[in-house]
C-alpha cells in the first residue's frame, strides 16, 4: 500500500498558525476531519505541488476551536 504525503497549512481564518508535513495510509478528501498539532480541524483544499510528490493541504480549525 502506498503512502499519501501532504504539506499542510493549519489556519485560523486567513491566519496560518502551523505548517508541517503529514503522511497518511489513505488519501484525504475535502471535508475530512482530523487533528493537527493537537487541534481539531477540517480539510478545506488539496492541491498538487508542481514537481513534488506531496500535495498542498489547507486545513481550517473547527469553528468551536477558533477561540481556544
Amino acid at each position: 500500500m502506498s503512502e499519501f504525503s501532504y504539506r499542510y497549512e493549519l489556519r485560523r481564518g486567513e491566519e496560518v498558525i502551523a505548517t508541517g508535513h503529514l503522511n497518511r495510509e489513505r488519501p484525504l478528501q475535502v471535508g475530512d476531519r482530523l487533528v493537527i498539532a493537537g487541534r481539531p480541524s477540517i480539510v478545506r483544499t488539496i492541491d498538487p505541488l508542481l514537481g513534488e510528490r506531496e500535495r498542498r493541504l489547507v486545513v481550517q480549525l473547527w469553528r468551536e476551536d477558533i477561540t481556544a
